[in-house]
């Protein structure tokens, strides 16, 4: 957070003194929620949110998001996350076995395609997409699936037991070269943090050998309405909608006993790790450099400090990769693609990252490591005011064609923002007034200001260098000596 802290304040001290309607606040108002979507809370906590949408008409989308993913695993329940995002499609209270399945294709609705789920570390995701909806039976039987995800899922023994093989195949036609990678290098990346050994298809020790009373006790203890979201995008009537929504879910009850949703923290960590791994089936040689921030917290996303800080960052990666874009013009460039972005650092919420990543060529990865990591200080040196001009027109360029195809945004791409509301906290203004706010912000931040940006985001604690390398006679796996040799003969050219 102190990063992030330190840059939207000098961001608010120059703007203040430039836009009079703020001078005398300490911090900039709330971004506003955009009018067009519902948004309510059931008694037992649930959360909804619901907005009509004709594009395309005579569709909508259902998602249900639950804030829970496979950090909660305790170590014997490693992989029942992932395990139970499956059981779901194997029979609920009212689609037994698999008549949830055989009803959807009979409207339509594809499994694996228009009918899916995700599972992460912090989230699990479910959705029924492109739902034919011009019968109030089709709307209500997929609120009545969403009823069933949530508190109803019959999680039979019979099933349980044939999904075992059927994940175990998963994890088979997974564990290839970058999958191995990360297992052997997530100790590595997160020393001292739970993130370490939580990847969500888990062992396959327990999905092989977990007692049934083990998935059915962490569905009961974690699929529940304080910590669910319901949202509906379509051309649907949102009253209707709403009433049917109260009407489904207002009797799942809230366990007064339950225990609380801990968001595990990363640790901070002092000088630079470096995980390097290799495989066999790694075709092209990649390298990330890392610097970890505390996430933004989920409660201060929606002011606009959160969104020009936002602005500044991407304004900043965006001119660096135009920088590396340009050097992949040129044939001598050790690189075949380069790029930075921000994020979520890993698999992790509570910590977010700057990452600048390296396509390597050749036998060795080191020319790539050499090439960007000078870039990247290049670019904490500023960039100039021309390269501003042109990064701003292109945002303000994409900015302006998502306002003009606002009538044609589809309700898959809605319902998904409205996802990242309820699980992040992400601003949902609408176009309208993301247009015309960002239209004028863009307008008062200097080139001065974005260029406070990555000598603040990057430093020499908190960083990483991970490498994805091949396994192959004659292509050169750098140790850990040598790449600091590499980075400390970078930063003294650099720096001159």
């Amino acid at each position: 957070m102190k990063k992030h802290i330190t840059l939207v304040l000098a961001v608010v001290a120059i703007l203040c003194t430039t836009a009079v309607s703020y001078a005398q606040n300490a911090r900039m108002p709330a971004v506003p929620v955009d009018s067009a979507v519902r948004i309510g809370r059931l008694d037992n906590g649930l959360t909804y949110y619901i907005r009509h949408n004709e594009y395309p008409k005579g569709l909508a989308d259902f998602f249900i998001a639950q804030k829970v993913g496979s950090v909660l695993e305790e170590d014997n329940q490693r992989g029942l996350a992932h395990f139970l995002e499956h059981m779901c499609f194997n029979g609920t209270k009212n689609f037994p076995d698999s008549t949830l399945l055989n009803w959807a294709e009979s409207v339509g609705v594809k499994f694996g395609q228009n009918l899916n789920a995700y599972t992460s570390t912090d989230e699990t995701v479910y959705y029924l997409s492109k739902v034919p909806v011009e019968r109030t039976g089709v709307q209500d039987s997929c609120l009545l699936i969403l009823h069933d995800w949530a508190d109803a899922l019959t999680l039979d023994p019979k099933e349980i037991d044939k999904e075992r093989g059927v994940i175990h195949e998963e994890w088979r036609s997974r564990n290839v070269g970058m999958q191995r990678i990360n297992e052997t290098i997530m100790p590595v990346i997160y020393p001292g943090s739970r993130y370490a050994h939580r990847m969500p298809i888990g062992t396959m020790e327990v999905v092989d050998n977990f007692p049934y009373q083990a998935l059915r006790d962490y569905y009961e203890k974690w699929y529940r309405p304080d910590l669910q979201g319901i949202v509906v995008v379509g051309d649907i009537d949102p009253d209707r909608i709403e009433a049917q929504i109260k009407k489904l879910f207002s009797g799942i009850r809230l366990d007064e006993n339950r225990v609380e949703r801990v968001y595990y923290p990363v640790p901070d960590t002092p000088g630079t790790i470096f995980a390097i791994g290799k495989d066999k089936e790694i075709a092209q040689a990649r390298i990330e450099i890392v610097y970890k921030h505390d996430a933004y917290p989920d409660s201060l996303k929606n002011t606009m400090d959160y969104y020009i800080s936002q602005y500044v960052i991407d304004m900043a990666s965006q001119m660096l990769n135009t920088r590396m874009s340009d050097m992949m013009t040129r044939p001598e460039t050790p690189f075949t693609a380069a790029g930075s972005y921000y994020g979520n650092f890993a698999y992790s919420k509570t910590k977010d990252a700057f990452s600048v990543v390296g396509i390597g060529k050749g036998d060795s990865i080191t020319p790539t490591f050499e090439a960007v990591y000078r870039e990247l200080l290049r670019a904490a040196k500023g960039f100039t005011p021309s390269e501003y001009d042109r990064a701003r027109a292109e945002y303000l360029s994409r900015l302006e064609s998502a306002y003009n195809g606002r009538s044609t945004r589809t309700s898959n791409s809605l319902g998904f923002e409205y996802v990242r509301n309820f699980l992040d906290n992400e601003p949902i203004p609408g176009i309208e007034k993301e247009y015309s706010m960002m239209k004028f912000w863009a307008g008062q931040i200097p080139v001065e200001i974005i260029n406070k940006v990555i000598p603040q985001m990057i430093g020499k604690d908190n960083r990483l260098v991970i490498a994805y390398l091949p396994d192959k006679d004659g292509y050169v796996i750098p140790d850990s000596a040598a790449l600091k040799t590499i980075m400390a003969a970078v930063e003294a050219g650099a720096l001159c």
